[in-house]
């Protein structure tokens, strides 16, 4: 089993402390620099064959949107895996945005910063896993 981190961020914005195993299980992390670029990520085989993905969208401008939706939108109703969703305090979600058929298992949102849904996310994730064995 395991954990891929689809992360959509500035390089300038710093990746956030990741373990390398959870719960026994190796979290892979993927760096995006667009929509369209975490849509790419959705359909590689490493997402098609992780057991979660833990998605930050961080924060896209309405033209990547407009550009992407759609395509994001087929992108996560034909993944494999179950998501959660890390949304900024600041913006819409991606159920706000997008018509999902297969939506996230959980959205987390910490108030401080998108950065700060990290650990909720990971003791989600880990439960989750722990339960599957």
């Amino acid at each position: 089993m395991t954990l891929l981190v689809i992360r959509h961020a500035s390089p300038s914005v710093p990746r956030p402390l990741l373990p390398a195993e959870l719960s026994g299980h190796p979290v892979l992390c993927t760096d995006c620099a667009s929509l369209a670029d975490v849509r790419q990520c959705l359909c590689q085989p490493q997402a098609r064959t992780a057991d979660w993905v833990l998605l930050d969208v961080g924060v896209a401008d309405e033209a990547q949107w407009c550009t992407e939706g759609g395509a994001l939108q087929a992108a996560l109703d034909g993944l494999p895996a179950e998501y959660i969703e890390l949304q900024s305090p600041h913006q819409p979600g991606l159920e706000a945005r997008l018509r999902l058929q297969h939506g996230p298992a959980a959205v987390v949102v910490d108030q401080r910063s998108q950065q700060a849904g990290y650990p909720l996310s990971l003791a989600i994730v880990s439960r989750r896993l722990a339960r599957e064995g």
